[in-house]
C-alpha cells in the first residue's frame, strides 16, 4: 500500500506556491487537557501549530519503541474524474525521496535499520502514513517523515515504476472476493457519487493522456489537498513533552497551509438517490461462499459520538445470545455468522450494515431472513430503548476505558492521528470508546432509517442469476429494484417469531480491584512440575489491571497423524465453540473471552479477562471440550462449512498458497487441503464422537496462570482443569512434530500450480540447528536483507507488489525466506532474479561499514528486547518459552545476547556458507497462467 514521485524544488514551488500561505511566525497553541484513563501513566499534550496542523504528543518514559503517524483528511473519494486511483498513487509516490533526503530508499532503510517498520494506506476520505522505530532514533526519523509533506521530489523517473506497483496491487486482488463484491456493489450506487468509482488504480487509469500527463495531475492533487490544516500528527516517544514539542515545531511547522477543505458531498452526490431504493444486488463469487448483507443509508453520526446511537443499535442487532436474531437464524440452520455496525462515510452520510454468512439452506430463505431482521428492529423500537440498557453499555465502556492496556506504539499513533480529525481535543482518547449521553430520540431516528423502503440487499451466491459484468474485476452481477409487492410480503413472514432482547449481563464484574500481593519474581514459577504436567504462575506487577490469563497447551499423541484425525480436530473445535456461543457471548461483551485453537500437536486454550468470573468461563469451556454434544444438524452444517473452507484454499493468492505448501513440505505430519477434503468426505458424526471420546486419554499438559491472581487463585483454576478435563487422562511426554531436514548443499524444488495469472516463488533457506546461535544469525540476516531485497526487486525491478525477505521458523527451526509474486515475469525468471540478488548481496555485506552493521544490530536488538504491550501478549510470550522448553523465560534475551556478540566477519562467513556454498534450500513455485508452460 505504498510509495511515490520526484521533482526539483524550484519547479515544485512554481507549480504549488501560488496558493500556499507562509506559516505565521507565532508560537504553537496548546489545546485543552486531553481526558485520559486513570490507569494511563503517559503524558499527553494537544497543540495546534501556526500552520494549523493538529498535533497530539504522547510521552511514555517506559516506551522502548517510538512511533509517529500523519493522517491527511483526503482519500480516494477525492480522485478527480478520469483519474481513478490517483490518491492511492500519491500515497505510493511520497516514499520516493524528498529534497532533504533524495535517496529513494533512505526513509524505509533508516526505519528498518533502526528496528522499525513503516507503511501507509489510502481510505475513502483519509490517507495515513505511519512508522515505529527504536526509541533512541525518533528525532532523525521525524525529520525524514516531515519532509514527505514539505518537499517531496516527485522525480519523474519513478512515476512509471510506482504506477506499475499500483497496478500490481490491483492485479494481486483480481480474485479477491471481498474486493470483487465491493466492486459489484459500487455499480448500484448513485453514478454521481465519488464512492461509485474505482479506487485502487491501474496502468490504464494512471496512464499519460494526450493533453495531460499523470504527473501533472498528481502535482495538482497534492497542491489542492495536502495541506497542514487538514492533517493530524501523533508522536509517541519516551522523551518529555517539551522535547517532543520542540522537535515537532522545528520539523513540521514548514508544512504549507493551503486552506484545503475535506470532501463534503452535495445532495446530488449522495451514495443513493431516493428513487434508487430499495434495491437488490446479486453477485457471483469465485469461492464457494454465500453471504447476505442488508444495508441502510443513514445520516453521518460523527457529531453524536457521546451518545453513540449506532453502536447501541448494532449491539442488539448483532447480539448472539439466547433469543437473539442470530440465535433464531442459527437454530434454523440458515446462518453461521452475523455482525452489525455503522460506518460514517463522511460528515454528511453513513451506512448501517447487517452482514451474514449463509448456509446452502439459508441462501434459499433470504426473504425470510430479511423479514426476521425487520421484526427484530420492531422489537428493539418497541421494547429496547431503555435507560438501564444504556447504563449497562455505559458502565462496560467506562470500565474498559479505565483499565485500557497499551497497544503497540505504531497502532496507537495511527489511530490517534485519525481521531485528531474527528473528535474535539479533550475527547481524542475517550470519544470513540465511551457511551456517555442518553438520547433516546437519536435511537428512534436511526431505527426510522432501518426500514424496508431504505434497504440495499446484497446476495452473494455461486450460480446466482446475473445479467451484467463489472468492468474492473469482471464480476458477474445484477441489479434490480425491490418491488412494493416484495416489501409487502416481508410483513407476512414469521410474525410470531420467538425472539427476545438480552437480559441483564450476568458476567459484568462486580469487583474490579487489584489484589494486594507480594512482589512477584521476574519470571513465572512452577506450582506443579512433573515431566508431563506443569503449572506456572506469576502475579502481574506491570500492567495494573484487574485481569488475568489462564493458558493451556495440550500436546496429544497422534492428534493429527492422519488426515482424518486432522479434520476431526478442526471440526471438533468448531462444534465446541458453536455449542458455547449463546452462553459465552454475554461473557465476551463483559470483557471475558476464550480462544480454542487446534495446533500441530494438540489444542491451545486461552481464557482471558476480568479475573472475578474467570473460573466460571474456564469450567464451562472445559466441560464442553470433554463432553461435546455434537448434535447431528450442527455436525452436518459445520462439516459442510469446513469442506467449503478447504476447497476455497485453492482460490487464495499464489504467494499464500506456496507458503502453505512450503510449510507442508517441511513439517511432518502435514496434510494438503485436497487430502483433508478426501478424509472429510466420509466422516460421520459417530466417527467424530469416537474421536472426541478418546482425545484426552493421554496428553502432556502445560498451564500458565498469570495476572491479577494469587497462588491460591492459580491452584483453583488448575483444579478446575483437573476436574473438568484431565480426570482419567494418562499424563505422558509427547514427541514434538518432526521438521524435515534438508541435506546440506541440496536444493529441493517443487511446482505447485495455482489458478492465477501471477507467478510466485518462495525460496526457503533452512538452518542447521535450533540453537540460540543459529537463531541470532538468521534473525540478523533477515533484518539486514529485508529492505535492500524489497528495494531491488520491488522498487527498482518492479517485479510485483508482494516482495519480502524475512527471518522464518518452522517448529522452532530457524531460517529465512525470499518471496515474490509477480505479474511481470515467469517463475523461472523470478528465481533467477532472486538468486542473483543473493549472489550480489555478498559484496554489499562485505563492503558494509562497521557503523552501519552496528546500526542494524541495534535495530534488531530493539525488536528482540521490546517490552510487552499487554498482559495477553506477555502470557503468549511465556507460553512460547514453555513450548521451546526455555524455563528461564528469557529466549529472546538469550538471542539478543548472541546478536550482540556477532561481528560482521561472523555474519559474512555464515552468509557464504549457508546462502552461497552449501545452502539447505527448499523452493516452491507457481508458474502462473499468464506465462508459457515451464
Amino acid at each position: 500500500m505504498k510509495k511515490i514521485i520526484l521533482l526539483p524544488l524550484l519547479t515544485l514551488f512554481l507549480l504549488l506556491g501560488a496558493c500556499v500561505s507562509e506559516p505565521e511566525k507565532t508560537a504553537a497553541v496548546t489545546g485543552p487537557t486531553v481526558i485520559k484513563s486513570k490507569n494511563d501513566q503517559r503524558d499527553y499534550e494537544y497543540l495546534v501549530l501556526p500552520n494549523q496542523l493538529r498535533v497530539l504528543l504522547v510521552s511514555d518514559p517506559e516506551a522502548d519503541k517510538a512511533a509517529a503517524a500523519m493522517s491527511v483528511q483526503v482519500g480516494s473519494a477525492s480522485n478527480p474524474p478520469g483519474r481513478d486511483g490517483l490518491a492511492h498513487f500519491l500515497e505510493h509516490m511520497l516514499f520516493m525521496g524528498t529534497k532533504k533526503y533524495p535517496d529513494v530508499d533512505d526513509y524505509s532503510s533508516f526505519i528498518k535499520r533502526n528496528g522499525g517498520s513503516d507503511n501507509a494506506f489510502t481510505a475513502d476520505n483519509q490517507t495515513t502514513y505511519f512508522f515505529d522505530i527504536k526509541a533512541e532514533a525518533l528525532e532523525p526519523a521525524l525529520d525524514r517523515f516531515a519532509q514527505f509533506f514539505i518537499s517531496p521530489l516527485f522525480d519523474a523517473k519513478y512515476v512509471e515504476r510506482e504506477a506499475n506497483a499500483v497496478h500490481s496491487e490491483y492485479q494481486l486482488k483480481l480474485k479477491d472476493d471481498n474486493r470483487r463484491i465491493d466492486a459489484a456493489e459500487k455499480q448500484s450506487y448513485n453514478p454521481a457519487s465519488p464512492y461509485a468509482r474505482f479506487f485502487v488504480g491501474s496502468l490504464d487509469t494512471l496512464a499519460d493522456r494526450k493533453d495531460r500527463k499523470v504527473r501533472d495531475d498528481l502535482l495538482a492533487f497534492y497542491k489542492q489537498h495536502y495541506s497542514s490544516n487538514i492533517m493530524g500528527l501523533t508522536v509517541v516517544g519516551r522523551q518529555p513533552l517539551p522535547v517532543l514539542r520542540r522537535w515537532v515545531e522545528e520539523k513540521f511547522s514548514a508544512i504549507p497551509d493551503r486552506h484545503a477543505k475535506p470532501y463534503v458531498p452535495t445532495e446530488n452526490e449522495l451514495l443513493y438517490q431516493p428513487q434508487q431504493l430499495p434495491v437488490e444486488v446479486d453477485v457471483v463469487p469465485l469461492k464457494n461462499q454465500r453471504k447476505l448483507t442488508l444495508a441502510f443509508p443513514i445520516p453521518s453520526q460523527r457529531k453524536n459520538y457521546a451518545a453513540k446511537p449506532v453502536d447501541y443499535i448494532a449491539h442488539f442487532i448483532g447480539d448472539e445470545g439466547k433469543g437473539s436474531l442470530f440465535d433464531l437464524l442459527k437454530q434454523k440452520g440458515w446462518i453461521t455468522a452475523l455482525s452489525a455496525g455503522g460506518q460514517n462515510l463522511d460528515d454528511v452520510q453513513g451506512v448501517f450494515n447487517v452482514n451474514m454468512d449463509l448456509t446452502e439452506e439459508g441462501a434459499k430463505h433470504t426473504q425470510e431472513i430479511t423479514a426476521y431482521l425487520f421484526q427484530y428492529i420492531d422489537l428493539l423500537r418497541n421494547k429496547g430503548i431503555e435507560k438501564w440498557r444504556f447504563e449497562e453499555l455505559r458502565r462496560k465502556g467506562a470500565l474498559d476505558f479505565r483499565f485500557e492496556e497499551k497497544m503497540s506504539a505504531s497502532t496507537y499513533a495511527m489511530l490517534l492521528s485519525a481521531k485528531l480529525l474527528r473528535y474535539p481535543p479533550a475527547e481524542v482518547l475517550r470519544g470513540g470508546k465511551v457511551m456517555r449521553e442518553w438520547h433516546p430520540e437519536l435511537l428512534t431516528g436511526i431505527l426510522d432509517q432501518l426500514r424496508p423502503g431504505n434497504l440495499v440487499i446484497t446476495r452473494v451466491e455461486p450460480g446466482i442469476g446475473t445479467d451484467r459484468t463489472e468492468p474492473f474485476y469482471r464480476v458477474p452481477y445484477s441489479i434490480r429494484k425491490i418491488t412494493g409487492r416484495q416489501l409487502a410480503q416481508l410483513k407476512e413472514i414469521g410474525r410470531d417469531s420467538p425472539m427476545e432482547l438480552p437480559q441483564p449481563n450476568p458476567f459484568l464484574p462486580e469487583k474490579v480491584e487489584l489484589k494486594k500481593m507480594a512482589a512477584p519474581g521476574p519470571v513465572p514459577v512452577p506450582l506443579e512440575n512433573t515431566p508431563a504436567r506443569t503449572l506456572w504462575y506469576q502475579a502481574d506487577s506491570d500492567f495494573g489491571v484487574p485481569r488475568a490469563v489462564f493458558a493451556l497447551n495440550l500436546e496429544i499423541p497422534g492428534v493429527r497423524d492422519t488426515a482424518r484425525k486432522a479434520v476431526s480436530q478442526s471440526l471438533l473445535a468448531d462444534l465446541v465453540k458453536d455449542e458455547l456461543n449463546a452462553w459465552s457471548y454475554p461473557a465476551q461483551l463483559a470483557g471475558l473471552s476464550y480462544s480454542l485453537s487446534p495446533t500441530t500437536d494438540g489444542i491451545m486454550l486461552l481464557v482471558y479477562g476480568y479475573d472475578e468470573k474467570l473460573p466460571v468461563l474456564l469450567k464451562k469451556v472445559l466441560a464442553a471440550l470433554k463432553h461435546p454434544s455434537l448434535p447431528g444438524d450442527r455436525f452436518r452444517l459445520y462439516k459442510a462449512k469446513l469442506q467449503r473452507s478447504l476447497a476455497n484454499q485453492a482460490l487464495e493468492r499464489p504467494y499464500q498458497q506456496i507458503l502453505g505448501e512450503r510449510s507442508r513440505r517441511l513439517l511432518t505430519p502435514s496434510w494438503s487441503p485436497k487430502q483433508k477434503l478426501a478424509a472429510l468426505k466420509d466422516l460421520s458424526r459417530e466417527d467424530l464422537e469416537a474421536y472426541a471420546g478418546k482425545l484426552f486419554n493421554a496428553a502432556e499438559v502445560s498451564a500458565l496462570a498469570y495476572g491479577n491472581l494469587d497462588p491460591e487463585d492459580a491452584r483453583r483454576l488448575d483444579q478446575v482443569l483437573d476436574q473438568e478435563l484431565l480426570s482419567g487422562t494418562h499424563l505422558q511426554r509427547v514427541p514434538e512434530p518432526r521438521v524435515s531436514i534438508i541435506p546440506k548443499g541440496e536444493t529441493l524444488r517443487y511446482r505447485f500450480d495455482v489458478d492465477h495469472p501471477d507467478s510466485a516463488v518462495v525460496i526457503n533457506y533452512q538452518g542447521n540447528s535450533k540453537s540460540i546461535g543459529e537463531q541470532a544469525r538468521w534473525r540478523l540476516l533477515g533484518h539486514i536483507m529485508s529492505s535492500p531485497f524489497f528495494n531491488a526487486l520491488r522498487t527498482e525491478q518492479q517485479l510485483g507488489y508482494v516482495v519480502a525477505a524475512a527471518f522464518s521458523e518452522v517448529e522452532n527451526m530457524p531460517g529465512m525466506i525470499l518471496l515474490v509474486q509477480s505479474s511481470a515475469v515467469s517463475a523461472e525468471e523470478l528465481q533467477k532474479r532472486m538468486e542473483t540478488f543473493v549472489r550480489d548481496y555478498e559484496k554489499t555485506l562485505a563492503a558494509m561499514s562497521d557503523a552501519e552493521f552496528q546500526s542494524h544490530k541495534a535495530g534488531l536488538l530493539a525488536k528482540l528486547l521490546k517490552k510487552d504491550d499487554m498482559m495477553l501478549i506477555r502470557a503468549m510470550r511465556y507460553m512460547d518459552n514453555l513450548e521451546r522448553e526455555q524455563y528461564s523465560f528469557d529466549f529472546k534475551e538469550q538471542v539478543a545476547e548472541a546478536v550482540k556478540g556477532l561481528s560482521k566477519s561472523d555474519l559474512l562467513a555464515f552468509y557464504r556458507e549457508n546462502l552461497l556454498r552449501e545452502p539447505r534450500r527448499l523452493i516452491v513455485y507457481s508458474p502462473g497462467t499468464r506465462f508459457p508452460a515451464q
